[in-house]
């Protein structure tokens, strides 16, 4: 049944993600980054004077596992935090020098990684990618969570 085949496909493709995220990276700096770690890297050089409560909402995790992670890559030193003038309150994050160099390497790693996608996309019909993005985003919405 074709059903079954696009299931056994699904499954192998989070299986391959799923492994491919525990390993981590060395990405031009002096520090072995986990996944979590990198990705929060690229959220912070993305958006700029973010927040811990706001960089939760971007990546879909707790405030206290931001602060988890931000420590760790404050100690690795590829994270700043800081508080403004005018809000005392809320602790900000920037990228340290080092923290832009492995932003940088981790964004070459992934235009490596999805060439072949990118090379394969542009030679769909904009009905066929239309196709593909329904479906994933069916996929996404029906992805159990937690």
């Amino acid at each position: 049944m074709i059903y079954n085949k696009i299931l056994e496909k699904i499954i192998c493709l989070s299986n391959k993600i799923n492994q491919n995220n525990k390993k981590p990276n060395n990405y031009g700096t002096d520090h072995i980054l986990y996944t979590s770690e990198i990705h929060m890297i690229e959220a912070t050089s993305t958006h700029k004077n973010v927040n811990a409560s706001e960089l939760a909402a971007i990546m879909g995790i707790t405030n206290g596992a931001i602060n988890q992670v931000a420590n760790k890559l404050i100690k690795k030193g590829l994270l700043e935090q800081y508080r403004t003038n005018d809000n005392k309150k809320d602790v900000y994050y920037k990228l340290t020098s080092q923290g832009e160099i492995a932003n940088i390497a981790h964004s070459n790693y992934h235009k490596e990684q999805y060439s072949n996608m990118e090379e394969y996309i542009n030679k769909l019909s904009l009905e066929e990618i239309n196709t593909i993005n329904n479906f994933l985003d069916e996929l996404i919405n029906s992805w159990p969570s937690n």
